[in-house]
């Protein structure tokens, strides 16, 4: 199974806060099948007697930890749990920056352009999109694009003293002509791995899959797009798919901050974010956000069990826009 986005920090978070509480005498443990994008659950077991799990929220906008304590069973430990979660955790320190890039290449009309993302701690703080000369390209396509987007984005993070980096990609030459692991038999393929090569930057390379859902290799898909020269038209439509997934990601953080527990389902058609609501592991729920030129981030609640959760999720939605302006 795929990790999700933030399960880095959440785990972290959380085997912290258990070595805190062990060492105040209570046991506890991670709950591996509970991750979600921006929470996890432990359990609290002092004992060997079962009182319940507590929710660890992540805030990627903040990078920040919030506890949550409402099911937890044993009342009377609520208290201790909450004095272990305020305490600075033994030997803390500030954690170092996650860089990740997603990047990706494409060829349209005889244009060959590249698209980079990327994210410190999960956040997008900077997006590359260009076109790549044709003398570079030498009917090599796509794959200029995509072996450009890597060098592009390795120049970004030396310019930003960056030095350590996750490269996520979809064509399985990025890394091997890196790693020497393909012949380099051409002027493109043999300066990408000189490039590589004398690069500084410590490289962690992770395959994905195309085109299965993946929202930042998709994002880098359509930049490249972009820079290959997709019509204008094309290019709003690809700006609103990049408002309504950042849009998407604000509204589940904000969902979990408030107890309710959220999951990204997929995007459909460039068109709505399906965010599925969640009770003990079962979707009871269905929030469909569009953004669209005639729908812009306008919503659909629909296959609600419970008519008072759809009536808090709409008066949320509604305070959430209000907040964004």
């Amino acid at each position: 199974m795929a990790k999700l986005r933030f399960e880095d920090q959440l785990r972290s978070r959380a085997e912290e806060f258990i070595g805190s509480l062990e060492r105040a005498g209570i046991e506890a443990s991670i709950i591996d099948n509970s991750f979600q994008q921006y929470a996890v659950k432990v359990s609290i077991h002092p004992n060997g007697k079962d009182c319940g799990r507590a929710v660890l929220y992540y805030s990627p906008k903040s990078d920040s930890f919030t506890l949550k304590l409402n099911e937890i069973t044993d009342r009377s430990i609520v208290t201790v749990l909450e004095e272990v979660w305020n305490a600075k955790p033994a030997g803390d320190e500030e954690r170092d920056a996650r860089y990740e890039v997603y990047v990706d290449g494409s060829f349209i009309n005889g244009a060959t352009g590249y698209g980079a993302v990327i994210l410190k701690n999960g956040e997008v703080i900077d997006e590359l999109s260009g076109r790549v000369d044709a003398n570079e390209v030498n009917n090599t396509r796509q794959v200029a694009g995509e072996l450009f987007a890597v060098r592009e984005a390795l120049t970004w993070c030396r310019a930003h003293s960056v030095a350590d980096v996750d490269i996520y990609y979809d064509y399985l030459g990025i890394e091997k002509w890196a790693t020497r692991q393909w012949k380099t038999n051409q002027p493109l393929t043999k300066s990408y791995a000189e490039f590589i090569g004398t690069c500084p930057i410590k490289i962690h390379w992770h395959k994905v899959d195309s085109h299965t859902g993946n929202r930042w290799n998709d994002r880098a898909d359509a930049l490249a797009k972009k820079g290959a020269g997709t019509p204008e038209a094309s290019i709003v439509e690809t700006d609103l798919v990049s408002e309504l997934l950042k849009v998407a990601d604000g509204w589940i953080e904000s969902l979990m901050l408030n107890g309710i527990e959220a999951r990204f389902d997929r995007l459909y058609s460039d068109q709505f974010a399906r965010i599925n609501v969640v009770e003990m592991d079962k979707v009871v729920g269905l929030f469909d956000l569009y953004n669209t030129r005639k729908k812009r981030l306008s919503t659909y609640l629909h296959n609600f069990r419970d008519e008072s959760l759809k009536i808090r999720i709409e008066d949320l939605w509604r305070k959430f826009r209000s907040s964004r302006g």
